[in-house]
């Protein structure tokens, strides 16, 4: 489920506080005041929950009657209730008869703890508790109690008389009438609810759904399914849980030891605590039966690695996310619902915990609660880098970057991880001296994170530079994608946005750059890359520039826009771009042993009378050959771009007199040399590889048609097999995109 950032929720204002204070105040109060009915029915909804699948299973697979199912599954769950009490009443009434056997034990072994610690205060004082106590349990057997002194005054006591049948029912009616009370209230709340389970699901629905019945039924489902497991699994865990400790207690000889199994199988339902409630009468019991130490520290043994073991191995593995809420919010969960309802509240804790959690997941209003109490990461993977990285833990953030790389690689982490983590930063951090400082931190754990996961040197090269539009966080997309090109084997270099500070631009250092690149990731740039790119043109002419804009916003400016050669949006985009500037730029360099159209044609050889030929063929004054790797073509600015253009489209370019557009019409080098034609075709080797184009020009108007330009296309294939291709189309060279 995607998180809700900080920046999307309203702020709350004091009435929004004070009713937000007011409402829950109100919901505890009648939770506490209420609770002698709430009790009983959310214990009557938790056995539902647990008693569900057997009424499901007699129902449809033995064919029952659902009345019958359901008597039929009470009865037995409270049969085995009534068996559980019956075990532990005969196991207590046996341990309660062998307790006085044990005095002498305990206070032999106090006065051996008292004799290796002298001076014990605390160890005097406990023995001579225990010792009065023996000495009046020593007199009460005999039956002499306490002697009165010859005397003294007889004390008098008004009593209802013990033989009177009325009063032992009585009193012990009065008791029992509670728990008895409210157990009838859970039965004939469990019947009804098991009974009615259909119709109360549609009421509940219609009552809280307000047309929302897709929602509704998710949130029922996925309630009812996480109770359920949780209640499955917490009694499998605690039968085996309490099997184990009680056959270990009658391996070790300890009394009770059924009693104490069966007492932790119901006691482990109390989080964190109960367990350990428990364990402690064994742990006292071992020290008052065995007169040595050996069964004390074997019965604590015993209880540290199984709860240990169930703990940290068993339930973290059988559980897993089925409940969805997290530990600290069970802990806290278990203290205010045993501060609403008592020892109740502490049963009860994690699945009213849980279902918390599902309404915060499928009500919005609500959804603080599965923020403050369940178990999934708030944070989207991106987020979380970019809050480690801000505080400048660096550590923790190439933990979590690690983790993300190993499941599911470099790329994918830099694109759907790293990237959004920038896009973030560049939305909180603007660009100003403000913000400076927290921006140099995270782009010091950038390149951490960086050097840490890339495993690749960057390769030192001029060919391609890298240039941070405005703040260190460009800086830092531009070293993501030097990385990347270093993994290529193409060499890069990655200048700061200082570089391109209108005070420092003029002193830039491009030379021998192909391809520029501008990394931005605000919104306000265009005014920036325009005044960026006309002076890198104007410095180093023919040079390509691209802009990757990185906002992520949906809204790409265009090249025309922009006045660049291309714009991309990604770090993936933004290597393809390069690449294919790569291929046409370099593409001569990169053949084997070859070069095609050597010369050009300028001058009487082979080439020159055959480019003399083509223009007398197609009744023109001029025609020429030119190469992208020509560096004296390169200094022609408005011919090496029409000549781009021929390359990057695959496709003629014909330029008749009136033409439209800036690129075209007002090229300098067609109004410099005055011509009024221009036709040119794309040079393609076998291999698929463009190396430049062939072109004629006239000084004058010249009717061209589609006969005239199939002539043409012909020319320029009959020029590559004689000039162009080498004798082994076998070549490096890459394919133009």
């Amino acid at each position: 489920m995607p998180s809700l950032r900080l920046s999307d929720r309203p702020p709350l204002t004091r009435r929004g506080i004070f009713e937000t204070v007011a409402t829950f105040a109100l919901v505890v109060a009648m939770l506490y005041l209420g609770a002698g009915i709430l009790v009983p029915l959310v214990l009557a909804i938790l056995l539902a929950f647990a008693l569900s699948p057997m009424v499901d299973l007699l129902s449809r697979k033995f064919h029952l009657p659902d009345a019958v199912a359901v008597i039929a599954s009470v009865l037995t769950a409270f049969l085995m209730l009534g068996l559980f009490a019956y075990v532990a009443g005969t196991q207590l009434i046996q341990i309660g008869a062998e307790l006085p056997a044990y005095q002498t034990t305990i206070a032999n072994k106090l006065r051996e703890l008292q004799q290796q610690l002298e001076g014990g205060g605390f160890l005097d004082g406990l023995t001579a508790a225990v010792g009065s106590l023996t000495e009046q349990l020593s007199s009460a057997s005999d039956g002499g109690g306490l002697q009165e002194r010859p005397g003294s005054p007889v004390p008098v006591t008004i009593a209802n008389e013990v033989g009177n049948p009325l009063g032992v029912v009585s009193t012990l009616l009065g008791t029992l009438a509670g728990p008895l009370a409210t157990a009838a209230i859970v039965v004939i709340f469990l019947i009804f609810l098991l009974l009615g389970r259909g119709e109360l699901q549609e009421r509940f629905i219609r009552l809280v759904s307000r047309g929302g019945y897709s929602t509704t039924n998710l949130a029922m489902s996925d309630a009812s399914q996480r109770v359920g497991r949780y209640l499955q699994l917490q009694l499998f865990i605690n039968v085996g849980y309490g099997m184990l400790f009680g056959l270990g207690l009658l391996i070790i000889g300890v009394p009770g030891a059924i009693l104490w199994g069966l007492m932790i199988m119901l006691f482990r339902y109390i989080p964190f605590v109960g367990g350990l409630l428990v364990a402690c009468i064994p742990i006292l019991l071992a020290f008052a039966v065995d007169s040595g130490w050996s069964m004390l520290l074997a019965t604590v043994g015993l209880f540290v690695v199984i709860d240990l073991t169930t703990a940290n191995v068993v339930e973290p593995r059988i559980y897993g996310s089925s409940t969805g809420v997290s530990p600290i919010a069970i802990l806290l969960s278990a203290m205010f619902w045993a501060t609403l309802w008592g020892p109740v509240g502490l049963i009860l804790a994690t699945p009213m915990t849980v279902c918390l959690v599902v309404i915060g997941r499928y009500i919005p209003q609500f959804q603080v609660l599965e923020t403050l109490l369940g178990s999934e990461p708030v944070l989207e993977p991106p987020e979380r880098l970019y809050q480690r990285m801000l505080k400048g833990s660096v550590e923790e953030a190439i933990e979590i970057a690690e983790e993300i790389v190993e499941e599911s690689g470099l790329e994918t982490f830099q694109e759907n991880t790293l990237l959004p983590a920038l896009r973030l930063a560049s939305n909180e951090l603007a660009d100003t001296p403000e913000a400076l400082a927290q921006r140099r931190v995270l782009a010091t754990s950038i390149d951490a994170v960086i050097d840490e996961l890339g495993h690749v040197e960057q390769l030192d090269g001029k060919a391609v530079v890298l240039i941070g539009g405005r703040t260190e966080i460009d800086e830092s997309a531009a070293r993501v994608v030097a990385q990347r090109l270093a993994g290529q084997q193409v060499a890069s270099r990655v200048l700061p946005p200082m570089a391109v500070r209108q005070e420092s631009i003029g002193r830039i250092d491009i030379d021998g750059a192909e391809v520029v690149c501008l990394f931005y990731f605000g919104a306000d740039f265009k005014a920036h890359t325009r005044y960026v790119t006309r002076r890198l043109k104007f410095i180093r002419p023919g040079l390509k520039v691209i802009v990757s804009q990185l906002s992520g916003d949906g809204s790409l400016a265009s090249p025309e826009a922009l006045r660049v050669d291309s714009v991309t949006h990604g770090f993936q985009d933004t290597l393809a771009e390069i690449d294919s500037y790569l291929d046409v730029v370099t593409a001569t360099a990169k053949l084997a042993g070859h070069q095609p159209f050597r010369g050009a044609g300028r001058g009487d050889d082979e080439l020159g009378r055959a480019l003399q030929a083509v223009a007398d063929a197609m009744g023109v004054p001029l025609a020429t050959i030119n190469l992208l790797d020509d560096e004296r073509h390169r200094d022609e600015e408005g011919a090496y771009k029409l000549t781009e253009m021929i390359a990057e489209r695959g496709t003629p370019l014909l330029i008749p007199p009136g033409i439209e557009g800036e690129e075209l019409a007002d090229n300098p080098y067609l109004q410099g040399n005055g011509v009024d034609f221009y036709a040119g075709v794309p040079l393609t080797l076998d291999n698929g590889l463009t190396v430049g184009s062939l072109v004629i020009l006239d000084y004058e108007e010249h009717p061209f048609g589609d006969e005239d330009l199939g002539k043409l296309q012909q020319l320029a294939a009959d020029l590559v097999v004689r000039f162009g291709n080498a004798p082994s189309t076998q070549t490096t060279a890459s394919k133009v995109a």
